[in-house]
């Protein structure tokens, strides 16, 4: 069985999860099996992925009790114990760059060769986006940050995505994206003792994921202009059929 087969039949029961109301029992079943399935669908990892055993998410990292560093927390919370709040809020790719060069693009007065180093920087032309810089264009980036784990003395690599818009010639922070956040498969959060190679892999089959939403968001929106172009054209051709007959008959 294929990958996608294997997602297909775990989206299946989380619908099927999502159905059952009054017997939480089987709802768990289903869910711990679409999990299970997507595990098959990620196949051998050099990391760890796991299951919460609360939530049955994918997950790199799990307590004594087999729960997600997310669950941990709000069993944590729930229970009324104090938990030191830090901002773990993941750091953003900067605009690398000479100041003078980034003082210009934050003015909006960087040239065209500066215009195409900062648009190369996050964009496959024609395979995530536009071949030229095109200003409102936007990304979704990999980005990644630490955090102390819930219990225990790990230290946890964390995993997200962050919205980015072209303007004035640079990438900048957004809100949020018109194609949405990527549908993830991967686990967001590992021990950051494990192997250095282990989670270069990690990191690389997360990034991985994002790249491929953003070549999907930008195929649809190729597709869509090739039809407004298409539109377009067989308008212009109409009409100057229509003046070559008006034309003729004098």
């Amino acid at each position: 069985m294929t990958a996608a087969e294997l997602l297909a039949q775990a989206d299946a029961l989380d619908a099927q999860a999502a159905a059952v109301r009054f017997d939480g029992t089987s709802s768990a079943a289903l869910s711990r099996r679409a999990a299970e399935l997507r595990v098959q669908a990620l196949g051998a990892k050099p990391y760890p992925v796991l299951i919460c055993a609360s939530c049955a998410r994918l997950t790199g990292w799990l307590s004594a009790d087999g729960i997600c560093a997310g669950d941990v927390r709000h069993q944590q919370q729930m229970a009324g114990e104090w938990i030191k709040v830090d901002d773990h809020r993941p750091p953003l790719p900067t605009d690398a760059g000479p100041f003078l060069r980034r003082l210009k693009r934050t003015l909006g007065i960087g040239g065209a060769r500066d215009r195409s180093r900062a648009w190369l920087d996050r964009v496959e032309p024609g395979e995530t986006g536009p071949i030229e810089p095109e200003e409102g264009w936007e990304l979704e980036l990999p980005v990644k940050h630490e955090e102390r784990a819930p219990e225990g003395p790990d230290l946890l690599v964390c995993f997200d995505v962050a919205s980015f818009r072209f303007e004035y010639g640079a990438w900048r922070p957004a809100e949020k994206t018109r194609g949405g956040k990527p549908r993830r498969l991967m686990p967001r959060e590992f021990a950051a003792s494990l192997p250095v190679v282990a989670l270069a892999e990690a990191w690389n089959d997360f990034a991985a994921e994002v790249t491929a939403h953003n070549r999907r968001v930008w195929q649809a929106e190729a597709a869509r202009r090739h039809g407004v172009w298409q539109a377009e054209k067989a308008r212009h051709d109409a009409e100057e059929l229509q003046r070559g007959t008006s034309d003729a008959l004098g």
